[in-house]
């Protein structure tokens, strides 16, 4: 290995936060050999150009992609950066007039990962997936037994088929290959210690037909 990428989507819906986050690996990139942070702004603009479009395509106007913010970390997985990188992005979703319950109806792109390779400590997750909540989605897309339409579950297919895309870094010249990062802690006195990190290649996604719905999207009472 060479080094690891964290990219996070912040959007925003009626100013309730929207979070994304994407891991990637590198048996390339060597962020402590060049300037991470340049690096890490290669590294996003990447991304950004292969999944921009379609992951604004099936959301609506009222919700805005602010900013994408990228994270490089060392084989070890150290941080690099010694503060996130940010790329001001202020784009809207593409669907009008979509009237929604709110922030927290998403869709989830459920991952499917290949075999744990350890990181740091000793042991694996039991639970090897991951998923990711895609939203927020219109009512109109939700029937009344909470499944997707045919039409949002047909484009939400098309966009997971980028997701586990490897990406291609034209300088530094890398290859990015998407993974879920796992993580355990216990309890130590008042510390929280790691007692294992691994990842696993993402080796596909599938939509699940039933939409969900993410408390942590609610807005503040």
């Amino acid at each position: 290995m060479a080094g690891f990428g964290k990219i996070t989507f912040y959007g925003e819906y009626f100013n309730q936060a929207v979070v994304n986050i994407f891991w990637f690996r590198s048996t390339e990139w060597l962020p402590l050999q060049g300037n991470p942070f340049d690096d890490s702004l290669a590294f996003i603009d990447a991304f950004l150009t292969h999944v921009q479009t379609a992951w604004l395509t099936n959301l609506p106007t009222d919700y805005q992609l602010r900013e994408v913010q990228g994270t490089g970390y060392a084989d070890d997985f150290k941080i690099v950066t010694a503060s996130p990188v940010v790329r001001t992005v202020g784009a809207n979703g593409a669907i009008n007039n979509d009237t929604t319950t709110g922030a927290p109806t998403v869709a989830i792109i459920a991952l499917r990962c290949g075999t744990q390779v350890q990181i740091n400590g000793i042991g694996q997750s039991k639970r090897n997936r991951g998923y990711l909540a895609y939203g927020p989605i219109g009512d109109g897309y939700v029937d009344n037994y909470a499944h997707l339409s045919p039409g949002m579950q047909g484009a939400l297919e098309s966009l997971a088929a980028l997701l586990d895309d490897n990406i291609t870094v034209l300088n530094p010249a890398v290859t990015l290959h998407p993974i879920r990062i796992h993580e355990k802690t216990v309890q130590a006195g008042p510390l929280k210690v790691l007692q294992y990190r691994t990842y696993s290649d993402i080796t596909g996604y599938a939509v699940r037909r039933l939409a969900s719905y993410r408390r942590s999207r609610q807005p503040e009472a």
